[in-house]
């Protein structure tokens, strides 16, 4: 479908203008987060709010230990908060949906699986008709350029293959937010940067809302079109800063004043939030 199809409107520049992003489309409220092992309790976040709209791609960003992935899990609802509220599309978030896809660090593709078939898994849990089944599979092994793996086992793909068909996986079965826990972190240099272009390609084709957890500020201003900046434990957010660069991003963007200086802002928050804690 077109954006003209989809009732989505470019500038005079002919950039995507921001009405489709204009819901909110994820709301967190007030947020304590509680962790209790006997007598002794850990405050691990504290009064988060986040607002996320509809179709954007957010990064969140902070130290090790704030909070970040323990945030996206509740996103999820594979962890719940000591208070607050968690709201998707106006419902509080109780458990896991398949409103929602999840992308992880580690690789969890199934080893026993194909390529091709791993894409299929959640298809078949619905009872898709399998020419149905194959025809997404196809589409998406395109997208991912791993057409010629189909028939291959996770076993004979490098890392970047694999988080390749992790996040295909998790397209396929048309989430309408795709939650992200530093999907690329382990990966080397190169095959990071191709894997985050591939990234917002699919984003600017699939229009999923996307929260992504990452360390790499780099990584977080190249991708996102706003980032959240949290504390040290207790992670709270410091601020949300909005990312004004092209919506059409190639990798030369990094070098560009306009990058240098939003990354050195969020950096400057981060070292000021260590400094103070």
């Amino acid at each position: 479908m077109t954006r003209k199809q989809q009732g989505l409107k470019d500038d005079h520049a002919g950039h995507p203008l921001t009405a489709h992003v204009a819901s909110s489309k994820i709301m967190a409220d007030g947020i304590d987060k509680i962790y209790t092992d006997g007598k002794k309790q850990t405050l691990a976040l504290k009064d988060v709010s986040i607002d996320i709209k509809d179709n954007d791609f957010c990064c969140i960003v902070g130290p090790s230990g704030c909070g970040k992935s323990t945030l996206l899990r509740m996103l999820a609802g594979l962890d719940f908060p000591t208070s607050g509220k968690i709201i998707i599309d106006d419902r509080q978030v109780t458990g896991p949906g398949p409103d929602r896809g999840m992308v992880f660090q580690t690789y969890t593709l199934f080893p026993w699986m194909s390529v091709e078939d791993n894409i299929k898994f959640g298809l078949k849990i619905k009872n898709m008709p399998k020419d149905e089944q194959q025809a997404i599979a196809d589409r998406y092994l395109k997208i991912i350029g791993l057409q010629k793996f189909a028939k291959a086992y996770p076993k004979e793909l490098s890392g970047g293959m694999k988080q390749r068909v992790a996040i295909a996986r998790a397209l396929a079965n048309q989430p309408e937010v795709l939650l992200m826990d530093e999907p690329f972190g382990a990966l080397d240099p190169h095959t990071k940067s191709m894997m985050q272009l591939l990234l917002r390609e699919i984003w600017e084709q699939e229009h999923p809302t996307v929260v992504f957890i990452t360390h790499d500020i780099d990584e977080a201003v190249f991708l996102a079109n706003k980032i959240y900046v949290m504390s040290a434990r207790p992670g709270r957010v410091i601020k949300d800063v909005e990312v004004r660069l092209p919506h059409k991003r190639e990798l030369p963007l990094k070098d560009t004043p306009e990058f240098i200086e939003i990354r050195k802002n969020i950096n400057h928050l981060l070292y000021n939030t260590d400094e103070e804690a």
